[in-house]
């Protein structure tokens, strides 16, 4: 027998680490039938009994304004095609803000099916001196509550026998005091949203009166002093600017052990393809495109996972909800809403994501604005880049006499250009396209806690997962098509002529269609310090920009390396720092060259994905091309400037 369970509640009220501590690694992961909201689904067995969890979208209300509280009401409905209803609904409460939660607790009880309250961060409301009748509020709510601490898996055995008994349930009686309230006649002059809300709440606050207590303690916490700083204008600023700086140093010398440990792999798998194969077309095609092209990106999977690493545990303990509220001041001084703030920031995982979270901005105004400047966002496939020229090109010299690495700031640098950029476009659309007010930003401050070791491990295992399936397909595509197009036509050799020589090669690549494609576009990059071959690599890229990765391991493999080169730099870098213009010894990548491709990447449009995703979600083609457009001549001018000021300076 299975039994179908939703799981509903606010954000950050610990529903996540809920279904991590009962179901482990969802059993699926896609989106739901006909929208691009996230579906979880995970699976556990308990008395016999296989329980599935549906993990839904977190929402305020049941009264949807945005796609994802349109979907947690319509599953809970059953209006989702090709799903079924769940038999059990378990509303997520978090325990440190019970009168807030209580609202959605409330509107769960109406929709008819049997519902259970958990109760979470019950350790840390208690270390608050915040203590919860819980028998009482059952009696209130007329249904059971649950305390449970998830990380350490208390209550979850109750929680898991309360689901089996709720399937012998078959619904949920409204308690009479909440109908009462909910029949009271109300102001006619006042809207029916509120009057229902003031009614909730007003239940709400006779139930606080009786089931809520405090201990006493002192006035401020820890955690409130810790806000205080953390908060401060300035000192908040300085703070989080620390904290960015110090992870992206800890990046590289983290990470670099284990680099050091993939790109040895890839080196040896190179070598013993080309030992056990015989010369020719098929070794080429093995160890020229399809380990070059995906082997040059897989090395930079150390650092990927890092940064969300940190990125995961400052998300779990609360940090960036702090950081949300320094932000909010600035985004409104450039035009944009404070509720901008979580699509921006999810953009440098994806703008996809980041796009698709602008649903919750009510104002079209404000959407469409935080649309077209996520993009700006440098995401995780433009972090490769950056790590690898970093890596190559940029001195690996400390800043001053401080433990800060120069490619350290160059890559914070890359990242604050894309901010600083899309505060400036910003500002402009918002004082000429765009005209009027932001809406204002409500943001409620989760308590401080200990992120969660499940949770954390979780975010890491999708990015690299994510990351990993990308160098299998699209990357691995990329590089087979990058490789052919550089391969054929093979030119006709006169006798004697020996076609391993570094002279041949060059010759037969640019034969080649790569090779012509390449030579009519130079004119176009040739100001911006590149050959035709970095031009080559930026357009195959658009798919997805990491692929450019793959395809600069394609390209400058069929070239000659340096012998001279140092064996512990990874063969990709060893390729580029070779690299040479066609027919001299002057070097293709110099610190201006470098420079000039990360600020591309910068400020150029994301990837194909990313426009197609601006078109659905603003309903038009226009702005998707707007996008492109913009981004494209940032993009350009920005390389442009850099290239000729870092040459001038005799970088």
């Amino acid at each position: 027998m299975k039994l179908t369970v939703a799981l509903l509640g606010n954000p950050n009220t610990g529903k996540s680490t809920l279904f991590s501590a009962i179901a482990g690694i969802p059993t699926r992961i896609g989106n739901y039938p006909g929208v691009t909201v996230e579906e979880k689904v995970g699976q556990f067995h308990y008395q016999g009994k296989t329980i599935e969890l549906i993990d839904l979208p977190g929402t305020y209300s049941l009264n949807a304004k945005s796609p994802d509280e349109q979907v947690a009401v319509d599953v809970l409905h059953g209006g989702m095609a090709a799903m079924d209803r769940p038999d059990c609904i378990v509303v997520v409460a978090d325990a440190t803000n019970l009168s807030r939660n209580l609202y959605l607790v409330s509107q769960a009880l109406a929709v008819g099916q049997p519902v259970l309250v958990a109760l979470t961060l019950c350790d840390v409301a208690e270390s608050k001196g915040i203590h919860i009748n819980r028998e009482k509020l059952s009696r209130c709510l007329g249904c059971p509550v649950i305390r449970l601490v998830a990380p350490r898996r208390e209550g979850i055995d109750q929680l898991a026998d309360a689901l089996i008994q709720s399937s012998e349930r078959s619904g949920q009686i409204i308690p009479e005091s909440l109908s009462s309230h909910l029949a009271k006649p109300v102001d006619s002059d006042r809207p029916v949203a509120s009057a229902d809300a003031i009614a909730r709440y007003g239940w709400i606050d006779e139930i606080m009166k009786d089931v809520l207590s405090y201990s006493v303690q002192q006035s401020r916490s820890l955690g409130d002093r810790i806000d205080s700083v953390l908060t401060h204008r300035v000192l908040g600023t300085v703070v989080f600017a620390l904290t960015m700086l110090s992870i992206f140093s800890s990046i590289f010398w983290l990470a670099s052990p284990l680099m050091n440990l993939v790109s040895g792999c890839v080196e040896f798998t190179a070598g013993w393809a080309e030992s056990v194969m015989p010369d020719g077309i098929l070794q080429s095609l093995v160890v020229d495109g399809v380990i070059a092209g995906v082997g040059g990106v897989i090395i930079f999977l150390p650092q990927i996972a890092i940064l969300f690493l940190f990125v995961a545990i400052l998300e779990g303990c609360g940090y960036l909800a702090r950081a949300a509220f320094l932000m909010d001041r600035l985004l409104v001084g450039v035009g944009l809403s404070g509720k901008s703030f979580i699509p921006l920031l999810s953009s440098f995982a994806c703008a996809i994501p980041g796009i698709m979270a602008a649903r919750t901005i009510e104002n079209r105004r404000d959407r469409l604005l935080t649309i077209l400047v996520a993009p700006l966002m440098s995401c995780s496939a433009r972090l490769p880049v950056y790590l690898l020229l970093c890596s190559a090109f940029v001195p690996n010299v400390a800043v001053g006499n401080s433990w800060i690495r120069l490619p350290a700031v160059v890559l914070a640098a890359m990242y604050l250009i894309g901010v600083l950029v899309a505060a400036i476009v910003a500002f402009i659309l918002s004082r000429t396209i765009f005209r009027g007010p932001p809406q204002p930003f409500v943001l409620e401050l989760p308590s401080w806690r200990w992120p969660q070791f499940a949770v954390v491990a979780e975010r890491v295992r999708e990015a690299a997962v994510s990351f990993l399936k990308n160098a299998g397909t699209l990357i691995l595509a990329v590089s087979i098509v990058v490789w052919a197009l550089g391969s054929f036509p093979r030119p006709v050799l006169e006798a004697g002529v020996n076609p391993e020589s570094a002279e041949q090669q060059g010759e037969a690549l640019r034969q080649s269609f790569l090779g012509q494609a390449g030579h009519l576009i130079e004119p176009v990059v040739k100001p911006l310090g590149w050959d035709w071959r970095i031009g080559c690599a930026a357009v195959a890229s658009f798919p997805a920009r990491e692929v450019v990765l793959g395809v600069l391991g394609v390209i400058y493999n069929l070239g000659d390396v340096d012998p001279g080169e140092e064996e512990g730099a990874g063969m990709l870098i060893r390729q580029l720092r070779a690299a040479t213009w066609d027919g001299t010894d002057r070097k293709v990548f110099t610190l201006p060259v470098a420079l000039s491709i990360m600020v591309f990447f910068a400020l150029c449009a994301q990837c194909a994905s990313t426009l197609v995703i601006i078109g659905k979600e603003t309903g038009s083609w226009l702005w998707p091309l707007v996008s492109f457009s913009y981004m494209t001549l940032l993009a350009w001018i920005g390389a442009f400037f850099v290239f000729q000021i870092g040459t001038a300076l005799g970088w």
